[in-house]
């Protein structure tokens, strides 16, 4: 069996499968480490050499996230996913006192989404090579010549005035389109510098003030790399 088929059977075990969220987590993380634990196996996640890495670090990453955001005493979340085509990621059975007194639906849906720089493939590709990636913003690529990074000053707030169109772009795109109702989106960004918790909050408060108009019951904002995740 090839790798990418024993790839994509570790992903096949969870679709479609309604799973407890914890558990679904569990075995969320389980395929990340197995994935991990093949031949090159961090080289083909960080490149998301597949669609099946991609799927797990840009969609079901995120939902476990939102899941343990979310999941507690009177609020009880149990996930499918579904991995096709339809206008949703997963969805979400909810039960407990919370969704009984109708705070929460019992049906709900998840749409994730990934906020990045235009260059943080390359900086992917560069890590992958062993050499040194700084900020996204210092990429040089030209035809022929081999990807250079070189470092790059902000000064104040520069780095996160560039980064929120990026996001208000994704929340925008998916804004365009027709999910169910009850559909929350998760918004997983790759920051295009060092962040401080100051830096996340006014990444945050621009994005709220810039917000397009749209239909989802919630947006959760998140950091891929740390534990910063907000709701807009």
């Amino acid at each position: 069996m090839s790798r990418r088929s024993v790839e994509d059977d570790v992903l096949s075990e969870l679709d479609g499968a309604p799973l407890d969220g914890l558990r679904f987590c569990a075995k969320v993380y389980a395929a990340f480490e197995s994935f991990r634990s093949m031949p090159d196996g961090r080289d083909r996640l960080r490149l998301r050499a597949t669609s099946a890495h991609k799927k797990l670090l840009e969609e079901l990453l995120p939902i476990c996230r939102y899941v343990q955001n979310y999941y507690r005493v009177g609020r009880y979340i149990a996930v499918r996913w579904v991995r096709g085509s339809q206008p949703f990621d997963a969805e979400l059975h909810q039960s407990g006192d919370y969704i009984a007194q109708g705070y929460y639906p019992a049906l709900a849906y998840l749409e994730a989404t990934s906020a990045m720089h235009e260059n943080e493939h390359w900086t992917w590709k560069l890590l992958s090579q062993g050499k040194p990636a700084f900020a996204p913003d210092g990429i040089s690529k030209s035809k022929g010549k081999p990807i250079q990074s070189e470092p790059v000053v902000f000064a104040n707030n520069e780095h996160v005035e560039a980064f929120v169109p990026i996001v208000l772009a994704q929340i925008s795109k998916k804004a365009q389109i027709a999910y169910p109702a009850d559909t929350s989106l998760v918004v997983q960004c790759s920051l295009n510098s060092l962040y401080t918790s100051s830096d996340w909050t006014l990444l945050l408060e621009e994005v709220r003030r810039q917000l397009p108009s749209h239909a989802f019951h919630e947006i959760l904002m998140l950091d891929g790399r740390t534990e910063m995740a907000t709701v807009l």
